[in-house]
């Protein structure tokens, strides 16, 4: 029988030159004991993806504090001690695990270890190597956000999902706008403005606008007749094409700084004839 003993410790301070050990963040269950060395002194959280239950040495109470809750083992060295092992059973499936901990004095350590599965480690390894790969190619890009953003909208109006490239930082946030806003921002156009959607990064934010044609020519688009006050609007394509060709529609970007519902005039109530 194992039995709990209370011990006050005493909170040892690390010397300027001492030494490091690199235990890793997360350590994952191959098989084999996983060896974690203890900074006397200090606690050690070793955590788990789900509850557990520890078997603990009955010899390992006369140099550390020992707890357990939930799926995580709480650990704290009173004094220096040699590998001792920590049986692990994860409760949800049955699996066994094996932890080697010991204890020095005069070293800094890992103060919390994430212990988990072979596949678990490699499903964290993939989205670490993605997030990565990922920022890459936000710092290999050297277009200005204003621009980033227009790539990012055009992208997700046009491109297949799967061809979309990430873009970190970025966030789709409500328009609150008209359904048309036609009188508001083209009001030269024979036009309905339909907001689609809207993304933002940093200060910026760009709305999709999908524009169809009401007349039966083509009209040419001029950033400079749009009155909203914008930072920039591109569209993608450079025309209008007459009402009921696959050319009468088109899709506005509109950047602005802050949501486009804060820098767009007051709506018109007239209506627009072809």
């Amino acid at each position: 029988m194992h039995y709990w003993i209370i011990v006050l410790l005493t909170v040892l301070s690390v010397p300027a030159h001492a030494t490091t050990i690199a235990t890793e963040r997360v350590m994952a269950w191959e098989g084999k004991p996983l060896p974690v060395t203890l900074a006397v002194g200090k606690e050690t959280l070793i955590t788990f993806d789900s509850d557990v239950r520890v078997g603990v040495p009955s010899g390992l109470y006369q140099h550390a504090r020992v707890d357990a809750l939930r799926g995580t083992v709480y650990i704290t060295a009173n004094s220096a001690f040699e590998s001792q092992r920590l049986h692990v059973e994860r409760l949800r499936d049955g699996l066994r695990m094996l932890i080697d901990v010991r204890a020095q004095t005069g070293i800094t350590s890992q103060t919390q270890i994430d212990v988990v599965t072979k596949d678990e480690k490699q499903a964290l390894d993939v989205a670490k190597a993605t997030k990565k790969a990922q920022e890459q190619h936000v710092q290999q890009l050297t277009m200005p956000i204003p621009a980033l953003l227009v790539r990012y909208a055009y992208q997700n109006i046009y491109s297949p999902h799967h061809a979309i490239e990430p873009l970190p930082g970025v966030t789709r946030i409500a328009m609150q706008l008209d359904k048309n806003i036609q009188s508001q921002a083209f009001p030269l156009w024979p036009v309905t403005a339909t907001p689609v959607a809207a993304w933002a990064m940093a200060d910026y934010t760009v709305t999709a606008i999908t524009l169809a044609h009401l007349n039966n020519d083509t009209l040419t688009l001029d950033p400079r007749q749009v009155t909203a006050d914008a930072y920039a609007v591109s569209f993608a394509f450079p025309d209008l094409g007459p009402v009921m060709t696959d050319s009468a529609i088109n899709t506005a970007f509109i950047v602005t700084q802050g949501p486009l519902a804060n820098v767009l005039p007051p709506r018109f109530n007239g209506e627009v004839t072809p």
